[in-house]
């Protein structure tokens, strides 16, 4: 024991007079060592599972260990961001965070975790756009055709989300605070549902992802009223942006999701370091991009570092909650 107790002080010692720098190297060179765990907040079969699954591979590649992804759904992926902020901050468990974990405050109350505050950025991973559609038989074609409803009709044109707190609800919120109209919003357990019932008449509008909605708009099913963004869907060219389709107050506006890496507060340095640098490098594989273009996913813009997605989730926070204050939108518990 004595034996042990004078190594470990050498070793200590030795460590010491190292350069900082050649110590982090070291460390780098040997993380990860065992499996990794990717939490996300979403059930399996969706399009954040089919990204993950995607990020899980290539990450696991470059790392030279296999990373299992692990569903923890509930509460718009609060839930899962819970889960993953009471892990042990050495790396091997990951969150794969969104829009919705900004508003868990405000959304539920009674969440034990602070996702400014015990989950530390590492890096954006990627966007998606989100398209306006309503059914084929509703007619509604335009952004003006829904003012002109919701005013005519107070509280009757009705708003599908994939539930509360999710992007897709907060959609619901923004529009109607900066359009000043007034909808009915119908929350659903995910966006199968609220598509479906879109289709079929019984809802009038649905702000979905373009992963959601494109095929049904290929088979006729849906009509794409706008881009909710500045520049158009590459895989809808007809669909016209926020702009231009006359809606002056969400002019500039990109309002579709993110998704990006987190780690437990009081991750090592040295491991938020390294994946930011392999999430890069896997951004930059031309296989993946073709992989999450598939996905109707995109690559977030370089540089992505994790100060820049430190100031994206500050920004969102402020925005999101705001609007869910204006809204009179209460804690769900």
């Amino acid at each position: 024991m004595h034996y042990l107790k004078r190594n470990l002080a050498a070793l200590a010692v030795a460590g010491a007079t190292l350069p900082w720098g050649a110590m982090a190297f070291d460390q780098e060179e040997v993380y990860p060592q065992r499996p990794v765990t990717l939490v996300i907040g979403f059930p399996p079969g969706g399009s954040t599972d089919a990204l993950a699954r995607l990020l899980a591979r290539h990450l696991g590649e470059a790392l030279g260990q296999k990373m299992v992804v692990q569903y923890k759904p509930g509460a718009g992926g609060n839930i899962g961001a819970e889960y993953a902020a009471r892990a042990a901050p050495d790396g091997y468990t990951l969150f794969l965070g969104a829009r919705p974990n900004t508003v868990h405050k405000t959304m539920y109350g009674s969440m034990k975790y602070d996702f400014s505050r015990d989950l530390v950025p590492v890096g954006l991973v990627a966007t998606m756009q989100y398209v306006m559609v309503s059914g084929m038989h509703a007619g509604i074609g335009t952004v003006d055709d829904v003012v002109r409803l919701a005013r005519t009709y107070p509280g009757a044109l009705s708003c599908a989300s994939a539930g509360m707190g999710t992007t897709t609800h907060l959609l619901c919120e923004l529009l109607q605070q900066e359009l000043d109209i007034d909808m009915q919003h119908v929350p659903y357990n995910g966006g199968a549902q609220a598509l479906t019932d879109v289709m079929g008449g019984r809802i009038d509008i649905y702000v979905a992802s373009v992963a959601e909605a494109l095929p049904h708009i290929q088979a006729g099913k849906l009509r794409p009223i706008v881009a909710m963004s500045s520049v158009r869907i590459q895989t809808m060219p007809d669909v016209p942006t926020l702009d231009e389709a006359g809606a002056p107050q969400l002019s500039g506006l990109e309002l579709g999701n993110w998704t990006g890496l987190l780690v437990p507060a009081g991750t090592p340095a040295y491991v938020t370091a390294k994946l930011n640098r392999t999430i890069n490098a896997a951004l930059m594989d031309p296989g993946m991009h073709d992989e999450m273009a598939r996905l109707s996913f995109a690559a977030p813009l370089q540089p992505n570092t994790q100060t820049a997605f430190k100031d994206l989730i500050a920004e969102e926070t402020v925005r999101w909650n705001g609007i869910l204050r204006m809204r009179n939108i209460k804690p769900l518990h």
